[in-house]
């Protein structure tokens, strides 16, 4: 039943944690010590449809934030690409089941209830850029244009195209400026220079 102590538990803590719980979060939220007995109380979670499991060690509610999510799982990384663009109004809408992020390490991908969280693998120089809302670091329009941009010269596609699709005359030239100033590859600066058409 919804209405057991560990289902109400739930839903009272679900807002602050937006739909995204780890496994230690219900360990402490449920006051549950023992690793076999929090497994059960899990398992019943998600039997009555409380919860359900994004991926190993990670659950979620129906109404889940999927950013939030990747933060929780990578907390150094930051929500970029098509997601800001959306956000920012350069692009039009994208669909809600996908985001990419960058972080400094290893590339990963998680997937799980139809979603998808991707996460590519920056070099240190290159994590700037980003600023906090609600717990989730999230690149700037600009940072995320060039993110874009920078994975399109490695291969990355994406389903809105790079020359038409994005309102460039939203972004701030002299950030642009500044931000390409720090990427050491002349051929990614002189194509993002002629794609965003800066003198």
């Amino acid at each position: 039943m919804k209405n057991n102590p560990d289902a109400r538990a739930i839903a009272a803590a679900a807002r602050a944690q937006r739909g995204v719980f780890s496994k230690a979060d219900l360990q402490t939220l449920l006051a549950e010590p023992h690793p076999a007995a929090l497994v059960r109380r899990a398992r019943a979670l998600e039997q009555d449809q409380v919860l359900r499991r994004f991926c190993r060690g990670w659950y979620v509610t129906d109404s889940f934030d999927l950013p939030t999510l990747s933060q929780r799982l990578a907390p150094r990384s930051y929500v970029s690409f098509g997601t800001v663009l959306a956000r920012e109004l350069l692009i039009g809408a994208l669909p809600a089941n996908q985001v990419i992020a960058a972080k400094v390490g290893r590339a990963r991908t998680y997937r799980g209830l139809g979603r998808e969280i991707v996460q590519v693998q920056i070099a240190p120089g290159l994590d700037f850029g980003h600023t906090a809302t609600d717990g989730v670091q999230f690149a700037d329009a600009e940072k995320a244009v060039l993110d874009v941009l920078y994975f399109h010269l490695r291969g990355r596609r994406y389903p809105f195209d790079i020359h038409s699709d994005i309102d460039f005359s939203r972004l701030d030239p002299r950030r642009l400026r500044a931000y390409l100033r720090r990427y050491g590859n002349p051929k990614f600066v002189a194509f993002a220079t002629g794609v965003l058409q800066l003198s």
